[in-house]
């Protein structure tokens, strides 16, 4: 329940704008600000009504998405009153320079110096204010956070949350060991998961999940079976989750909350994501079709697949995890199918059901 959004209905997937790995252009008049080539795909979303979207900090403190060329709007918030929900990411994406494994890197990437806490705080102050206001859903700033116990990093949420009381609160956890690289709920005591009640989503990053996808869908259900048992009725957001065979699995795991870039990387196809530049022939569209217009196309697209698979994992739900007719092609069901079993067999917590 949001309080300005009222009742959200779950699994939520989350298209993600983010000016990492895309080109950054110079704007020559004032006020002069690099803009990212994303703005007008993020003006193209925000001309029809969506259930979610997430923008990084990071880009709205740098004004990414401001004041582009040829445009009417003036603010990346311009773009945003069409949408239910909105998603604000701390800018932990963009500060560091190394990508995710599946990632393309179309660009050379560098951060950019000059974006910390204060900042965050700062483009949350803004965006708290704002007139009408948007229904946001904020994160914590987990940079920086990474391998600082446990109840470091929730004292330090729980001190940014309070000083902006009114959006939903995304609380991400990183790795607590010294030098952990993974998040592992099996780790975690009653006391723990009782420690997260004060937060309305619990987040763990993709990568942060484990190298293997079976390890990642396991650790998914462990904290799904914590949090149940220690009476926690937070959804999971996976961050980075958002890809069409890997978001159902990670349903299948416990979570809910999935978002990503990869819409913007890819184009999905027939169940599955492939090489964007390819997106025109493979629809029929054709070889002829400029760059532009097929990646225009891909990302029209690829918001109708992301639609479509919402409504699969519903249906799924409402199937009571017996049938998986709902997904398409028919040779993907197939094959998802086949990887719940495998889940049901080699993870403990789901062995018997969903």
């Amino acid at each position: 329940m949001h309080p300005l959004a009222g009742e959200i209905e779950l699994p939520l997937l989350v298209p993600a704008f983010s000016s990492k790995g895309f080109e950054l252009r110079k704007r020559g008049t004032k006020p002069k600000h690099d803009y990212s080539e994303l703005v007008y795909e993020l003006d193209t979303f925000g001309k029809f009504s969506s259930q979610a979207v997430l923008v990084s900090a990071y880009d709205l403190h740098f004004q990414h998405f401001d004041d582009a060329p040829e445009l009417p709007a003036g603010k990346a918030t311009d773009y945003l009153r069409n949408t239910q929900l909105v998603f604000i990411d701390s800018g932990g994406y963009e500060l560091v320079p190394d990508f995710d494994t599946t990632e393309p890197r179309t660009f050379a990437y560098r951060p950019k110096k000059g974006f910390g806490r204060a900042e965050y705080e700062g483009v949350l102050r803004n965006l708290t204010t704002l007139e009408p206001p948007l229904p946001l859903v904020v994160a914590n700033f987990d940079f920086g956070t990474r391998r600082k116990p446990l109840e470091v990093q929730i004292k330090a949420a729980r001190t940014l949350f309070y000083e902006f009381d009114g959006p939903l609160t995304n609380f991400i956890l990183k790795p607590w060991r010294k030098n952990g690289t993974v998040v592992e709920p099996r780790e975690l005591s009653p006391t723990d998961y009782a420690n997260l009640r004060d937060f309305d989503i619990i987040g763990v990053t993709e990568k942060e999940l484990g190298q293997d996808p079976l390890e990642r869908l396991q650790r998914v259900a462990s904290l799904r079976k914590g949090l149940d048992d220690a009476g926690v009725t937070a959804p999971i957001h996976i961050w980075g989750g958002l890809d069409p065979i890997m978001t159902p699995l990670y349903f299948f795991a416990g979570a809910e909350i999935f978002d990503g870039v990869s819409w913007l990387r890819y184009a999905y196809s027939n169940g599955v994501a492939v090489n964007r530049e390819v997106h025109s022939i493979l629809t029929g569209r054709g070889v002829s079709t400029s760059r532009k217009r097929n990646h225009a196309y891909a990302s029209m697209d690829n918001l109708s697949v992301i639609n479509n698979l919402t409504i699969a994992l519903q249906q799924w739900l409402d199937f009571e995890a017996t049938s998986f007719s709902m997904f398409d092609p028919p040779e993907i069901a197939d094959r998802l199918e086949e990887a719940y079993g495998v889940m049901k067999i080699k993870i403990d917590v789901l062995r018997g059901g969903a």
